[in-house]
């Protein structure tokens, strides 16, 4: 019953969000000409592009600063339920509707984000926008922890007796199998929102300019097998964090992702600002290369 709820639920936030994605994308995006046009107007001679190779110490860094950005957006949308039931005191039915209805809303707000990404970038510079995005992901972890006031309600379970238990009735709140349910503090709902609405704007902020650096430290050279790689690695943190952090949120509940996805989203931003001269795009390599020779 449980599962037919979530496919319902679940069914109808995908469907309205891809609906809405294919919308923006048939509407708002063009053909990107760019790498063409940059080697038809720069006239860049394959003497000269054999000589500038790509710069792969940026591009592994794209790499790692994407797997932590898809692990980031990936934990959230998986724990997302199981918070709110465990802290609202919920049951798993409405806890899912809940969820999904929150879901399909912000997507609307992420999309936005999609849209004015490049704008900011081009404004404001990638590399310190990506920065940025890592920190408004750090902090939006940090209001994950459960400050309070007071504690989580009180958890709800039916105990075994000889009596014939009613399976209809659905068990509500935090699962008592959990230990930290009885002795953690509540996670204010103002603050949860909160928090998802900043990781619902860093994130695809984040993930726009990444893919973005990616294809200028590439430049003319082929980019399918660089994006696939990438694209692959996206795949791998959505396959291999649900299955970890779910594990440790029934162990220890949010302050375990908390203590672990915070610090790494405070480590890629700091990578970010340390490895802005690896992000370099191959335009800019190629004017001072021009600059050199001519001078």
């Amino acid at each position: 019953y449980c599962i037919l709820l979530y496919t319902r639920f679940v069914m109808e936030a995908v469907v309205s969000t891809q609906s809405t994605g294919m919308l923006i994308v048939s509407i708002w995006f063009r053909e990107d000409l760019t790498p063409t046009e940059f080697m038809v107007n720069s006239l860049v001679q394959s003497s000269e592009v054999t000589t500038l190779r790509v710069k792969w110490s940026g591009i592994v860094v794209c790499n790692v600063l994407f797997y932590i950005s898809m692990l980031s957006f990936t934990v959230m949308e998986t724990l997302n339920t199981p918070i709110i039931q465990a802290e609202l005191g919920l049951s798993q039915s409405a806890a899912v509707k809940y969820s999904s209805i929150f879901l399909t809303c912000t997507s609307v707000f992420s999309f936005m984000t999609f849209a004015i990404a490049t704008p900011l970038g081009k404004k404001f510079g990638e590399r310190k926008m990506m920065g940025i995005a890592f920190s408004l992901s750090a902090m939006a972890y940090i209001l994950f922890y459960p400050f309070g006031p007071g504690y989580i309600p009180k958890v709800q379970y039916t105990p075994l007796t000889n009596v014939t238990v009613n399976t209809t009735v659905e068990v509500a709140g935090c699962n008592w199998q959990n230990k930290w349910c009885y002795n953690q503090h509540k996670l204010n709902i103002a603050q949860f929102l909160v928090a998802n609405s900043i990781l619902l704007f860093s994130y695809p902020l984040g993930v726009v300019l990444l893919l973005s650096r990616t294809s200028k430290i590439l430049g003319p050279h082929p980019q399918g097998t660089v994006m696939g790689i990438l694209t692959a690695v996206g795949s791998l943190s959505r396959a291999v964090g649900p299955a970890i952090f779910t594990s440790l949120f029934q162990t220890y509940g949010p302050p375990a992702c908390v203590f672990v996805l915070a610090p790494a989203l405070a480590v890629a931003s700091i990578l970010t600002f340390f490895s802005r001269n690896h992000l370099d795009s191959f335009q800019s390599r190629h004017e001072r290369l021009q600059r050199d020779l001519f001078t």
